[in-house]
């Protein structure tokens, strides 16, 4: 009676990038996704990964016993806005009018000041 050897049985797989390039592993029976990304030094950056076009919850067999856990998705950043998306933001807004009267009144009184300054140096050089 012969033994059979699972070191010399290898898998060939495929790894498409988002670049467009490709690369073919050679990884031994029974490999994971996690051992493939690991040779191949590939990080998914993606929520979607593709198994022969199909997503990967799509293309993965369970198996008797398998303990499947779903993670809390870590909140999302808003998208970063331009300060054009912001205008009218503060449209009949009674608080932030009565913010701009008062910066309105501040910079009146600057002025004045001002005036009222260069008017005394004028008068005594």
């Amino acid at each position: 009676m012969s033994t059979a050897s699972t070191a010399e049985r290898c898998i060939e797989v495929t790894l498409l990038r988002s670049e467009g390039d490709s690369q073919t592993l050679t990884l031994a029976e029974g490999a994971t996704l996690a051992d493939l990304l690991r040779e191949a030094g590939a990080a998914i950056h993606s929520p979607k990964v593709l198994i022969d076009g199909r997503p990967i919850e799509e293309a993965m067999v369970l198996k008797s016993g398998m303990m499947i856990t779903i993670p809390a998705q870590p909140p999302q950043a808003p998208p970063e806005k331009d300060w054009r998306s912001t205008i009218g933001m503060f449209a009949d807004d009674p608080t932030f009018d009565e913010f701009i009267a008062e910066c309105r009144a501040i910079r009146e009184a600057d002025r004045r000041a001002t005036r009222e300054q260069l008017d005394a140096e004028q008068e005594n050089p």
